[in-house]
């Protein structure tokens, strides 16, 4: 009798379709290309953005794992790298320098790091490329400790004299064929004749327009009519984060130059606040990267709203309040990634991560494992500055260094088109595409509690047969990329779901790769590279592939909570 009223009951409901029965679905859940969202409520995230994601860059329609980076001129120093320069000269033949120890070396090629300049106070330059009129092409520098203007012409350092004051200068700028210098803990700047790199020079007082006190932290250009016209501005930025604008050609000529207008922002972070994107003028601020050209129209509560960083404004908020007075802080475009990369020194001199956009669809991600004082581009590849006396090849390796580069993404907090619903996800299929098999570690968050979850190291291995190991005329050989879309088992129970991926690689994929990945007793004798000196020498290249396109979710859908 129980079993006749239980089944009549099941067909009851079953005929008419109740909530409480159980429905097995397959969901798509897209990769978060839109990158990092560290303002929206959890609850509330779109699935395009991810909660949390590190080691993975979004490009337009997939996930791409970050290139690791090789030694390049390894320990010429005890000390950290706190700067690197770039001589940029007419004849396109480019040359790098390092700030390390109080002293300046020439790291332009592999492995072989030369002492050009020693005796000074301080490593930490700030600097610019200046070509006068029918004149050299000069690399200038300052310090802060030092009363120097240290120049090079493509053979010699020197030290250029400078007369009317006896100023120690911490920033330098070019403006209208002028070298502009900003001392320390002063509200005077000064500035050089027309296209000369030594003698007397004029001072600028600009204390009388600074309401905030402070003193003058930086200085650069503003191009607003996106050229070299009578539109560019000369750009002061003291401590206190107010912006005095001027304009015009010549200083000395009351009729030729004028100020525009002092405005207000946030403090700034750092005497590297600025970076040129284009015509416009960014600065770190403890409220995010502003643009000038957005920024100035606003007043200083509206400013988070036309940051740069806005999307991830909680998470910069946070670093700007820790470490603001940490040194290291640094913003710089990386063109051959489409990349912008904001240097966050956490622990000076020891370690650091970066906030990193996609510079075509301001998507944002996070890198860790590059604990890098300062970044530059030189001969369109990037390099870092590390804290051991390292200078770095980036984006050059499917390692770091020697270590593996473990990269996690978290999805978005997913309710399924069922808010409040029960659901129980089973399994789930990431589609990937990389130039080797591989099986990630994955696993689904719940309700918004996000789990700690290591993975352990994954190789790719190519999808064929191994040169120089497998049976001629008998291996099927390798034909690259491969797409990898094998069913993974989970175990999760919740309403609001997020896939979670995470990828411990140690090099391995493609051949390009093969010689900077390898480490001492693991790489083919002849070609293994066992110190992490690897054999690339340009960013973009032995960089294993691996994206990630989509998900699919299997899962039964319960009854409401």
């Amino acid at each position: 009798m129980a079993k006749y009223v239980n089944d009549r009951y099941a067909q009851s409901w079953g005929a008419k379709g109740s909530y409480f029965d159980k429905d097995v679905a397959v969901k798509v859940v897209p990769a978060p290309v839109a990158g990092w969202d560290a303002i929206s409520p959890l609850a509330a995230m779109e699935p395009k953005y991810a909660a949390n994601i590190t080691n993975w860059v979004p490009r337009p329609g997939w996930l791409e794992l970050r290139g690791g980076y090789n030694a390049w001129c390894q320990s010429f120093t005890a000390a950290p790298v706190n700067s690197l320069m770039c001589y940029k000269p007419n004849t396109g033949v480019e040359q790098l320098f390092a700030g390390s120890n109080s002293d300046i070396y020439d790291v332009s090629t592999n492995g072989i790091p030369a002492l050009v300049y020693s005796g000074s106070t301080s490593d930490k330059f700030q600097y610019v490329n200046f070509t006068p009129s029918l004149g050299a092409n000069y690399l200038l520098c300052v310090n802060g400790l030092d009363s120097n203007l240290l120049s090079y012409n493509g053979t010699t350092w020197a030290v250029q004299t400078i007369t009317g004051t006896s100023s120690v200068f911490a920033g330098i700028n070019i403006f209208k064929r002028r070298v502009w210098l900003i001392p320390v803990n002063s509200t005077i700047a000064y500035f050089l004749g027309t296209d000369a790199i030594t003698g007397a020079v004029t001072a600028q007082d600009l204390g009388p327009y600074m309401s905030k006190g402070g003193y003058l932290l930086a200085m650069g250009t503003w191009t607003v009519d996106g050229g070299q016209g009578p539109d560019d501005m000369a750009v002061f930025v003291t401590s206190k984060g107010q912006i005095i604008l001027y304009k015009g050609i010549d200083p000395n000529n009351v009729n030729n130059w004028a100020m525009v207008g002092v405005f207000d922002l946030p403090t700034p972070i750092g005497r590297r606040c600025l970076c040129r994107l284009g015509s416009d003028l960014l600065i770190i601020t403890n409220q995010g990267v502003l643009p000038l050209s957005q920024a100035l129209p606003f007043d200083p509560s509206a400013s988070r709203s036309v940051a740069v960083t806005n999307r991830i404004q909680n998470s910069m908020t946070e670093s700007a309040q820790l470490y603001m007075n940490n040194f290291g802080w640094q913003f710089l475009t990386f063109p051959q990634q489409y990349l912008l990369i904001m240097n966050i020194p956490q622990v000076e001199n020891a370690t650091q991560i970066q906030y990193v956009q996609n510079a075509l669809t301001g998507a944002w991600t996070q890198f860790t494992g590059w604990n890098a004082n300062c970044f530059e581009i030189f001969n369109e590849s990037l390099f870092f500055g590390d804290n051991t006396g390292n200078v770095n090849l980036a984006y050059a390796s499917g390692l770091d260094k020697v270590n593996p580069i473990v990269a996690d993404v978290q999805c978005a907090y997913n309710y399924l088109d069922e808010p409040g619903r029960l659901k129980n996800a089973n399994m789930v299929r990431p589609f990937l595409v990389a130039d080797g098999t591989l099986t990630p570690t994955i696993q689904i968050d719940v309700d918004f509690y996000t789990a700690t979850v290591s993975a352990p190291v994954t190789i790719l291995t190519p999808a064929g047969a191994v040169w120089d190991t497998s049976i001629w005329e008998s291996a099927v050989w390798s034909t690259g990329i491969v797409t990898v879309i094998n069913w993974l088992s989970c175990n999760a129970l919740g309403t609001a779901l997020a896939i979670r991926m995470i990828v411990n690689l140690a090099g391995g994929g493609s051949a390009t790769s093969v010689a900077a990945d390898s480490i001492f007793d693991t790489g083919v004798f002849g070609a293994a590279v066992f110190d992490g000196n690897g054999a690339v020498t340009a960013s973009g290249l032995g960089i294993p592939i691996l994206r990630i396109n989509t998900f699919e979710l299997s899962l039964e859908y319960g009854g409401p909570v």
